[in-house]
Parts: structure tokens; C-alpha cells; sequence
């Protein structure tokens, strides 16, 4: 008669065994790329940003600038001005930002480099919703009569229509008037004229003529 069958005994695994070894790899790899992907997220780039809205022509300085770090691709963060490389004295904004908006190196220039000029216009009554630093606005003239006290330019009807000599030009500055102090409430606009429209827009205040400015549409969420 056959003898009763020897129960066969568990033995700790071979270091030669292909399973552990494919195993400990794994491990040791998982570990390595965590390892990595907490290094990236942790690492940060430091540039400048935006403490308040500003126009275009605003000079750059401490007062408007605060650094901000940002976990962003080397490549794209070479886009922006890294916080240990300040703006050039005399250099300024070229386009209207926003609060808080990274400063792009493409939006700072010498101040030379500017095309348009910045012209403060007048304005009676309530400010147009819309009209605020960075954004876009038509400036519309309503040339006084002839007669009315102030010459108006040369071919100009008793009763001119309104004519917009500048298109969708920049804000720069906004100031409001108190009625109090003014006798009525209005503002102070600065916006920026190309040099071409410069003389319209300069003759247009020597005659007292009426500006109205009129916002572009979908021009002001940038400036909120």
C-alpha cells in the first residue's frame, strides 16, 4: 500500500524569482515619478503682476507691481517679466491690463515707442457705463454753429451732425468732477489720440465743441 502523501511546504520567494524582481521595479518607479510630479508642482516661477488696472502710457514702477509666483511651463513663463528683471526706468504700459493680470514683456516699452498721445477731454454729465480705464471708446465732436460764439472748422453747416474723429481709442485715466466743486457733475477722460487725429481732436476743444465719448461694446470686461 502506497504511503500517505507529504504535504509540500511554502518557500520564500528566490531573489532570482522574475516576479519579485518585476515587482520591485514597479515600485521603484512609481516611487521616482511621484517623487517628480510633487517637485513640479511645488516648483514656481516668480514675475511681476498688475496691483491695479492701468492704461496705456501709465508708467511702470514699484507702486503697480507686486510679484506673483506661478507654476507655469518654462517656455510660457519666458512670455512674461520675471520678477528679478524690473522695468527700465521710462518705460511704460503699450496696452491697457488689468488687476492682477502678469505683465507680458510684450506690453512694456520705452516710452518713445508710444504712436498715440494721451488727451484729457471734458466731459459733462454722467459718465457712459463702459467708460473706465483700459477700455475703448468712439470720441464723437459736435461742432458748435456758426454764430454761436466759437468758429467752427471751415464747411461747417448751421446745424453739423456729430462726426467721430477718433475710433475705439484707449482710456487712460478717469476722473471724475464733484458737482459740488464743478457747479455740475462730468469727468476728466484722458484717452490716447493717434497723432494723425491729434489736431481734430485739439481744435474740437479750442471751440468749445461738444465730445461725447461712446463706449465699445465688450471693451470694458478686461478694465473690471
Amino acid at each position: 500500500m502506497p504511503g500517505p502523501a507529504r504535504a509540500r511546504r511554502l518557500r520564500a520567494p528566490s531573489w532570482r524569482d522574475p516576479r519579485l524582481v518585476v515587482g520591485v521595479v514597479l515600485v521603484l518607479a512609481s516611487v521616482v515619478l511621484g517623487a517628480r510630479t510633487v517637485s513640479a508642482a511645488r516648483a514656481t516661477t516668480g514675475v511681476w503682476a498688475l496691483t491695479a488696472p492701468v492704461g496705456a502710457g501709465t508708467a511702470l514702477g514699484a507702486a503697480q507691481l507686486r510679484v506673483a509666483q506661478v507654476s507655469v511651463e518654462e517656455a510660457t513663463a519666458a512670455a512674461y517679466l520675471p520678477a528679478g528683471q524690473a522695468p527700465a526706468a521710462g518705460w511704460v504700459a503699450l496696452r491697457g491690463m488689468a488687476a492682477g493680470e502678469l505683465l507680458p514683456r510684450s506690453a512694456v516699452a520705452p516710452a518713445d515707442e508710444l504712436v498715440e498721445r494721451a488727451v484729457s477731454l471734458p466731459l459733462e454729465g454722467a459718465l457712459p457705463d463702459g467708460v473706465r480705464t483700459g477700455a475703448l471708446a468712439d470720441v464723437w465732436v459736435a461742432w458748435p454753429a456758426e454764430g454761436g460764439g466759437a468758429a467752427a472748422p471751415a464747411g461747417a453747416a448751421a446745424h453739423p451732425r456729430p462726426e467721430e474723429v477718433v475710433g475705439a481709442a484707449e482710456v487712460v485715466a478717469v476722473t471724475e468732477r464733484s458737482a459740488a466743486l464743478a457747479g455740475a457733475a462730468g469727468a476728466d477722460v484722458q484717452v490716447l489720440v493717434p497723432s494723425g487725429a491729434l489736431p481734430e481732436v485739439l481744435r474740437a476743444l479750442a471751440v468749445d465743441a461738444d465730445v461725447v465719448l461712446v463706449p465699445v461694446p465688450g471693451s470694458a470686461g478686461a478694465a473690471r
